[in-house]
Order: structure tokens, then C-alpha cells, then sequence
């Protein structure tokens, strides 16, 4: 069952539609606004609003970790477990630092495929300027071949 998820590597297992229904779920169970949610995971509202609405699934990891962190009852600096406690703290720390570490790097590759994206576009657009200004000189070309074949045609019926 989704609300017996508490951690945050069972719950960024899960695919978007399920982790937002349980964002949802657990949210509701902690009676927190969306308002509320905003301030404490410093996500802004219109993005929580889309998010929460269900029908908007194509978030980063980076949008939605600080979501549930605030859900499962972290803020988004988990402290650093001192000699004192458990080695199950000390685990979870460790754990919620290493998927700080995936999330930061899952963005990093979407960031820079996201800038390949950008580049391959412009050169797609060059391309296809280029290609279009070749078939007009290729027309040009083409009804000036017409007119000199005309032209050869007008000489030989003359003689």
C-alpha cells in the first residue's frame, strides 16, 4: 500500500503518476496545504498546484525530491547524525544523501541534454535555411537552363 511507504528510496521508485498520488495521500494525512508545502520545500505553488493536480507528470527528480522530503518529515537539509545515534539513522542519512547525489546527477544529464537538444535544433534550423536557399538557386538554375534550351531550340529552327 502507497501510504505505507517512509522512505525516500522506496518512494523515488516509484513511477510519476504513483508518486504523485502518494505526495497526495500524504499530504492529506499531514494537513498541509499546498501554500504550506510551497514554503517549507521551497518549490514555488504554480509548480506544486501542476504537480498535485495529478496531470502533470513530466517533473524533475530535482522538483519532486524536495516535495516528499518535506512529506516524509525531513526538511531539505537533513542533518548529519551525530556519534549518538543509530546505525538505522545513520543508514537513512547515508541513503538520502546518496539519492541527493543520483537526483543532482539526473539532472546534470537532462540539463546537458537539454543543451545538445538546443544546439541540434539551431543546426537543424541552419540545415534546413541552407537546404531551402539551395533549392531556390536550384530553381533559378533550373529555369535558366529552360530558357537557354529554348534559346538553342529558337537557333536550330532558324537555320
Amino acid at each position: 500500500m502507497m501510504s505505507d511507504l517512509k522512505t525516500m528510496p522506496e518512494i523515488m521508485s516509484l513511477n510519476p503518476l504513483e508518486m504523485i498520488a502518494w505526495c497526495k495521500d500524504r499530504k492529506k494525512a499531514l494537513g498541509i496545504s499546498n501554500l504550506k508545502l510551497s514554503e517549507l520545500s521551497g518549490v514555488p505553488l504554480g509548480t506544486i498546484d501542476r504537480i498535485m493536480s495529478g496531470g502533470y507528470t513530466e517533473f524533475r527528480y530535482s522538483t519532486i525530491q524536495p516535495i516528499i522530503t518535506v512529506l516524509i518529515g525531513f526538511n531539505n537539509a537533513t542533518p548529519e547524525p551525530d556519534e549518538n545515534d543509530s546505525e538505522q539513522a545513520k543508514f537513512y542519512y547515508e541513503t538520502i544523501e546518496g539519492y541527493k547525489l543520483v537526483v543532482e546527477n539526473k539532472n546534470h544529464q537532462i540539463e546537458e541534454l537539454e543543451r545538445n537538444l538546443a544546439i541540434l535544433s539551431k543546426e537543424v534550423e541552419f540545415l534546413k535555411k541552407e537546404n531551402d536557399a539551395k533549392h531556390v538557386m536550384i530553381e533559378k538554375y533550373h529555369t535558366h537552363i529552360k530558357w537557354l534550351e529554348g534559346l538553342i531550340d529558337d537557333y536550330r529552327n532558324k537555320k
